[in-house]
């Protein structure tokens, strides 16, 4: 297990050097503009107060220039979860086909190695590269909330960056475990974690003006990923029932197909 992790956390040094770096510098930015608006926040909220709740749905909430307003709107609810989401999906496409591509997997199975210690230094590297993302991001939004005087609690802003990783890199998860259960999958995989991340933000964001699409978007998970709640302090149940049900099912997936699935 320790040299498939090994080895796949170094070939990926600059990868995750790199959107450490990227994520980095665009919550900075966006933080940093606070400062451009912070002696206005209370007309703009005045301007922009006509807007209607369903329209504030595609930001999650119409209060844009309160500072959980602010983070919500600018930061947590797509920006941030797009870029990781892209990270999560590549990075999952990457560890579970390269080997594979390269014609190198049947290499390493020809040792006294189990498929299951591949695949789990596959899932560890996986992990901590995400988890450096997440930590390097998190000291720069921290950091930057003090230094431009958004006034929040330093807790929920923890407890909203972590969720937020842990939400975008469920479709990594969901990607890596259609991928590991059958190479048929490999094509259709990315795409599929993409419809259901994308696709689930767009129609829970049209439900609030189709009153038709209201059933469908409470079986998406973009329907239980409220920031502004988060950033409060709130989890929802039923953010927490699909992180179990998205992780333990891709788990299950990942470990019985690649058992059982010819890597040849």
């Amino acid at each position: 297990m320790m040299p498939t992790y090994t080895w796949e956390l170094l070939r990926r040094k600059w990868f995750t050097f790199w959107w450490s770096v990227g994520i980095s510098a665009l919550i900075g930015v966006t933080v940093a503009a606070w400062l451009a608006i912070k002696s206005q926040a209370a007309e703009f909220d005045k301007t922009f107060s006509a807007i209607s709740s369903s329209a504030g749905s595609f930001f999650c909430g119409s209060d844009f220039f309160s500072p959980i307003g602010y983070l919500s709107s600018q930061i947590y609810y797509i920006l941030m979860p797009l870029m990781v989401i892209i990270l999560a999906i590549t990075l999952a496409s990457s560890l579970m086909s390269k080997d594979e591509t390269d014609a190198t997997i049947e290499l390493t199975l020809a040792r006294p190695v189990s498929r299951n210690k591949v695949l789990l230094g596959k899932v560890l590297a996986g992990l901590t590269i995400v988890l450096i993302v997440c930590a390097v991001s998190y000291v720069v939004a921290a950091v930057g909330v003090q230094l431009v005087g958004l006034h929040i609690s330093q807790k929920d802003l923890l407890l909203t960056h972590l969720l937020s990783f842990a939400f975008s890199a469920s479709f990594g998860a969901i990607t890596f475990a259609l991928i590991a259960a059958s190479r048929i999958l490999r094509p259709v995989a990315a795409i599929a974690a993409t419809v259901l991340s994308f696709g689930g933000y767009i129609i829970s964001s049209l439900s609030g003006f189709v009153s038709g699409l209201k059933p469908f978007a409470s079986a998406l998970p973009f329907h239980y990923y409220n920031t502004v709640n988060l950033l409060s302090g709130k989890v929802s149940t039923g953010l927490v029932v699909y992180f179990v049900i998205a992780f333990v099912l891709s788990g299950l997936v990942m470990w019985f197909g690649y058992n059982r699935r010819d890597i040849g």
